[in-house]
């Protein structure tokens, strides 16, 4: 059983090690020490200067709304509540208190409305599960969500302010208008790559340390002794060969974390959403105004079903001119040698940084944005498309996470991860829950998070699939630079 005096070692920088590391130092943990192969400390986290993991973005969503999983939407809320202390605590700071990339005037949480639309007339059955979940045990944010074509709600609405009713019909040409949704004007966006430098700037003001960059803080592999049937993790040895003790070992690796936990390949894995930008010219000030925070809500459409499936959205634009547009209608696999387990196969993120980088996108999903988006935007098709993302999410077979012991290591070897693309949002709260199962304090996530695997027959969110399965990048046809334009391409075969 792990105590105060326990050495701890977390693996990985992101939204899951850095909310660990923060409230078990908060709480009495004094012996922790953070690892990730990237240096964090000198690019504050910039997903354009090397970063590709999950958490180093640009911004993410904030949402409350979550059918009828209360428990995910009781912890948004939570969180909202610390988001807000963090703005005022950095807005109240002075220079020299901040750490570097960060300034008095950085938001980290934008309350600028999240807006949840699909096809059809019919409000979708997700969103309108969110909406009676949130009025039966949050009534007082019910009264702050408002359903589109609604007449009471949209006079409501514009008593509150006018400029939420113009955000209630920023997408009303996507499907020629009919679609359904609502919009929350208590949700928004986060800044992520700032809330990463911020968070571990509280890490480090609680006694946490970190070893960050490449070789120091790159982890080849966990220390195991082979005690009988089971093992104990002891440790790990970076890539510039030293070896780092700990009683126990809390793998945070987003979609790395398979990679170093063979065991957990049946658990979680590593799939890519596809994330295009459009970066506006700054001569263009009419843009720069419609997509402002200030105007613009963040937004999600879904529609279809099979391949016809869409799940996507937009953002507002960020302070360097740029809007950002996601897909994850269809996660992609990257199935490589496990680096650690000779003759087994999983998925592992290929990016812009690999050793074999990659700078594209698959053509099947930026079709499918560039109609959407060219609906709803068409004053952006001028442009196109000026840059690409994948983002490698961790998916579980549920979509709940994986936090938990992993079984046959004696309590030293414990895993948390499987974000499956919605995790970010909780950075400020998701550790007091990952140290309730770190001291087997029972809560309401305890049997969500258990460690589990993909069993055959089942629903496994795809983890069956392997590398027959039609997502695998290497069957699919990557778009061209000439595909970045809204101009018609070729189609895309899968």
């Amino acid at each position: 059983m792990v105590s105060s005096d326990s050495k701890i070692i977390i693996l990985g920088a992101g939204v899951f090690g850095l909310s660990t590391a923060l409230w078990l130092a908060r709480h009495g943990y004094k012996n922790i020490t953070v690892f990730d192969r990237t240096a964090f400390d000198r690019n504050y986290y910039n997903p354009s200067d090397g970063c590709d993991g999950a958490s180093a973005d640009i911004n993410k969503v904030f949402r409350m709304a979550y059918g009828d999983k209360i428990q995910y939407q009781s912890l948004a809320i939570e969180a909202r509540d610390i988001w807000l202390s963090w703005n005022e605590s950095i807005k109240n700071a002075r220079p020299s208190e901040l750490p570097a990339g960060l300034t008095p005037e950085d938001q980290l949480l934008y309350i600028c409305g999240c807006y949840f639309l699909a096809e059809g007339p019919t409000l979708r059955d997700y969103y309108a599960d969110s909406l009676q979940s949130m009025g039966k045990s949050a009534p007082e944010f019910r009264e702050k969500q408002f359903i589109k074509g609604h007449i009471d709600d949209e006079q409501r609405l514009g008593k509150i302010e006018p400029k939420w009713v113009e955000k209630l019909h920023v997408a009303d040409k996507i499907n020629d208008g009919n679609i359904n949704g609502f919009l929350d004007i208590n949700a928004g966006i986060t800044i992520a790559d700032k809330a990463c430098v911020y968070a571990r700037f509280l890490c480090e003001q609680a006694g946490v340390k970190f070893i960050l960059g490449e070789p120091h803080g790159k982890v080849e592999s966990l220390v195991t002794e082979q005690r009988g049937p089971s093992k104990k993790i002891t440790g790990v040895t970076t890539c510039d060969g030293q070896t780092h003790l700990a009683d126990l070992t809390v793998v945070a690796c987003g979609s790395w974390t398979a990679s170093l936990i063979p065991e957990a390949s049946q658990t979680v894995e590593a799939t890519a959403g596809t994330v295009m930008f459009i970066d506006i010219p700054k001569e263009r000030k009419d843009l720069w105004e419609k997509f402002h925070p200030s105007n613009y809500p963040v937004w999600s459409y879904r529609r279809g079903e099979g391949d016809d499936y869409y799940q996507g959205g937009s953002f507002p634009i960020t302070r360097e001119g740029r809007l950002k547009f996601g897909f994850r209608g269809r996660k992609f696999t990257n199935y490589e040698d496990h680096p650690l387990k000779p003759g087994s196969r999983i998925s592992i993120p290929r990016t812009k940084y690999s050793k074999t980088p990659i700078d594209t996108v698959p053509l099947y999903a930026l079709e499918k944005m560039k109609e959407v988006i060219g609906q709803a935007l068409p004053e952006l098709k001028e442009f196109g498309f000026t840059d690409s993302r994948l983002c490698w999410y961790t998916d579980s077979i549920d979509n709940d996470y994986v936090i938990d012991y992993v079984p046959g290591y004696e309590d030293s070897l414990f895993i948390c991860s499987g974000g499956s693309g919605h995790a970010f949002k909780f950075l400020p709260i998701l550790g007091k829950h990952v140290k309730n199962q770190i001291e087997r304090v029972k809560d309401d996530f305890s049997p969500l998070w258990k460690w589990r695997v993909a069993e055959e027959g089942k629903e496994n969110n795809g983890l069956s699939e392997g590398e027959t399965g039609p997502r695998v990048l290497s069957k699919v046809k990557m778009a061209s630079p000439a595909h970045f334009s809204f101009e018609a391409g070729p189609k895309s075969k899968l």
